[in-house]
């Protein structure tokens, strides 16, 4: 019951779910995330982390950052199966159609690449 107590909780941040659905459909580091949320790189890493501890992320040092992406084959069953249904979740979100606009431009202007 705890690990769907944590998952649940993690998932209960608005910040936190857009981040979600953005690494369902790609891997992102902390520098590109920073672009897409206005938020300073503290509070983008604690929400990473929080969703890191819960176990739907994984993630890679590319360079100088930090790369993370939805962890879709990971043993929390309760990750797995609400992975999904978000990723069949708010596709017609005008919020998450600003957030996917906004990671198309950053990675156009190649922002990882800078940050290496």
């Amino acid at each position: 019951m705890r690990e769907l107590i944590i998952a649940l909780k993690a998932m209960s941040d608005e910040t936190r779910l857009r981040m979600l659905k953005l690494l369902l459909e790609k891997d992102i580091c902390v520098c590109e995330m920073k672009e897409i949320f206005t938020k300073s790189e503290s509070q983008i890493s604690r929400h990473l982390k929080i969703l890191m501890d819960a176990g739907f992320l994984k993630r890679w040092n590319e360079g100088r950052c930090v790369v993370y992406v939805a962890d879709k084959a990971n043993d929390n069953k309760y990750c797995r199966v609400l992975l999904e249904v978000l990723a069949n979740s708010f596709e017609n979100d005008k919020q998450l159609s600003k957030d996917r606009e906004i990671l198309r431009k950053v990675i156009e202007e190649q922002v990882r690449e800078k940050s290496k």
